[in-house]
């Protein structure tokens, strides 16, 4: 008997087909014809889980042990360059936008026995990406997410014209690839088609919230501070470590929404945001000093710079 599954490569989306006696040294081979990666972890379920293809799992395990049958296998490449020298480079910063307590960065549910948490993300230009592929338990989520976005957008140039994108196809998608370049609504559009789920995302200022991929089964929830994202989470005792947070839920829950919403409106209160519509900006490549989102895009369109970071006025 023949099972179907659903593969999810860096180089696209395919359906694979394969008997349920066959090995799962067959199936990887087969992963690999299909994906175009000769090394790789593979991810499967709900949440996300390590599938074992240790080369003694290939040889004594068959597909049919797995239980794979209509699942969505999730490809993640495993980078097998030599690394490169090694450098002293500061650690990125976290986003801290006027100052802001950690014990203020949690509300008690006592309904669900836990708290609605802020997971705070670096502050390094792949804010989105982290806080987005962190909640799908992602590796190295930025490089992932920032080629299958590129992948995506060249597969659907009916979708994503220069009129869409405000740049040619070509030149944003090399652009987006770099680690330097912000993430925003287009990449949160495509990222919920890719992994077929909900994304919530609120925007801490007026409290917004904006859905990307409305009518899916699941949702993650983020937030947005004018320049910066981060995660909501939900974990039993604040002295857990991340790895075990709750940080995906039903669609149709709409208590986490609620609750993250109370968590946004009290970071609202402490001015956890940026008004970009005002702020001083300063570019962190060349020192240059502007302000407002406008002067920030014309200056990138300009010379290519797209780190920047807020002035503190005194």
């Amino acid at each position: 008997m023949k099972i179907q599954v659903r593969l999810r490569a860096p180089n696209g989306q395919a359906r694979l087909e394969i008997e349920d006696e066959a090995s799962l040294r067959e199936l990887v081979e087969l992963i690999k014809k299909k994906s175009d990666l000769s090394n790789f972890s593979l991810k499967y379920g709900y949440p996300l889980k390590n599938l074992d293809i240790s080369p003694s799992a290939q040889s004594t395990t068959l597909v049919k042990d797995l239980q794979l049958r209509g699942e969505t296998i999730v490809v993640a490449p495993i980078d097998t360059a030599p690394p490169p020298a090694a450098v002293e480079v500061e650690a990125p910063k976290e986003f801290t936008p006027k100052g802001i307590e950690p014990d203020e960065t949690s509300l008690e549910w006592p309904e669900r026995n836990g708290y609605i948490v802020l997971r705070v993300m670096p502050d390094d230009n792949s804010c989105m990406f982290t806080a987005f592929g962190g909640a799908l338990g992602l590796e190295n989520p930025s490089v992932t997410l920032r080629r299958q976005v590129a992948e995506y957008i060249l597969e659907h140039p009916e979708n994503y014209s220069k009129a869409i994108l405000g740049d040619d196809p070509e030149r944003y998608t090399t652009g987006i690839q770099q680690m330097d370049t912000w993430g925003g609504a287009i990449e949160l559009s495509i990222l919920s088609d890719i992994y077929n789920i909900e994304i919530s995302s609120i925007d801490v200022k007026t409290l917004r919230v904006d859905r990307f991929g409305e009518n899916k089964e699941n949702r993650v929830v983020i937030l947005y501070s004018g320049i910066h994202y981060d995660r909501i989470a939900f974990c039993m005792d604040l002295s857990y470590p991340v790895e075990v947070d709750v940080t995906r839920w039903q669609a149709d829950d709409d208590e986490v929404l609620s609750k993250a919403l109370e968590l946004a409106k009290r970071l609202q209160n402490l001015h956890y945001y940026t008004d970009t519509t005002d702020f001083v900006i300063k570019c962190e490549i060349c020192n240059w000093i502007g302000q407002g989102a406008r002067d920030a895009s014309k200056h990138e369109a300009e010379t290519k710079h797209s780190m920047f970071g807020e002035m503190k006025i005194q």
